[in-house]
């Protein structure tokens, strides 16, 4: 082959690559991709349990109205939370899913040349066990650019995916706040028993204090439960040390002022902990009382409750 030709070839394929090049990304029709849902649905709902935390994997596509285009387009997904309200003027109340709760692991994805429907895009739900018992939480998602272009093909619509979670294994103590306590000693306030560290932060009443000794807890919403769990600090050394109780009253209110007796129980600790079974109750309030302990340090008059949860 002579040199000559060889120069030709060359700037022959340089010239169909140039050209290549110009003609880029097809343009796509304004308003052309949409979600891939059936007509006039914008909804996607599905049961989430919340009695342990695990990756579950969502997955959605889109699609593309008319002819097939003939090169590759990106279409970019994103949350908007500001679409809630829309939603709760169309579907009733509902609480946005936390931003802790889900992880895009695949925001873009690819529509090929000669295809009308996108690859999926992966969207991971975690940390279920965070998320509040029978309640309805949405995830609105939009379509954010075709390949680069906030406007243009990408249709305004939203995609909301709703989440009704079922019962926990442990209720949810979102929204929880202390109502009253007996005492307090020190810097281990009333606050540490529903802050959901069971073993480094701890409620200690007053030491100069005798039995009986309680805290009040204010749900802010109403909680159906059948067991009262509590629990108390591994530096207790149990039952070395003493500063737990032997005898407890539980008591429920519906308005923090007339309260139900619910029982008095005697204290069976297993690893640090103590579940004690009420029957199945509807409450906004509950009153733990200790009406009796042993002595921590075999002198003081005082308990030391790290934690305090219900069970459906």
């Amino acid at each position: 082959m002579s040199k000559s030709y060889i120069i030709i070839l060359c700037w022959l394929t340089m010239l169909l690559a140039a050209c290549s090049k110009e003609k880029g990304i097809e343009a796509l029709p304004d308003n052309s991709v949409a979600f891939d849902l059936k007509a006039g649905e914008d909804t996607v709902v599905m049961p989430l349990s919340i009695q342990a935390d695990s990756i579950i994997t969502v997955n959605f596509k889109a699609i593309l109205s008319g002819s097939p285009s003939s090169t590759d387009h990106w279409v970019n997904f994103a949350v908007d939370t500001s679409k809630m309200s829309a939603y709760r003027l169309k579907y009733g109340a509902a609480l946005a899913l936390p931003s802790n709760s889900y992880l895009f692991y695949k925001s873009q994805t690819r529509l090929t040349a000669g295809s009308s429907t996108s690859e999926p895009t992966q969207l991971n739900i975690v940390m279920q066990t965070k998320l509040t018992e029978y309640t309805t939480y949405v995830l609105p998602i939009v379509i954010q650019s075709v390949d680069g272009k906030l406007e243009g093909p990408a249709k305004t619509e939203v995609l909301y995916y709703v989440f009704k979670t079922g019962a926990p294994l442990v209720i949810s103590k979102t929204g929880w706040t202390i109502a009253g306590v007996s005492s307090i000693f020190g810097s281990f306030v009333a606050p540490n028993v529903i802050d959901d560290n069971k073993t480094g932060t701890y409620w200690t009443s007053n030491i100069t204090q005798s039995m009986p000794q309680w805290i009040s807890i204010n749900f802010n919403r109403d909680i159906t439960f059948s067991t009262v769990s509590y629990s108390v600090p591994t530096l207790l050394n149990y039952p070395a040390q003493g500063g737990y109780p032997t005898s407890m009253q539980i008591e429920t209110s519906m308005d923090g002022n007339t309260w139900v007796d619910k029982g008095t129980f005697a204290g069976d600790i297993n690893n640090n902990t103590q579940a004690i079974n009420i029957g199945t109750t509807k409450a906004r309030y509950l009153r733990f009382t200790s009406l009796a302990s042993v002595k921590y340090a075999g002198v003081y008059s005082a308990i030391f409750i790290s934690d305090i949860s219900l069970v459906p």
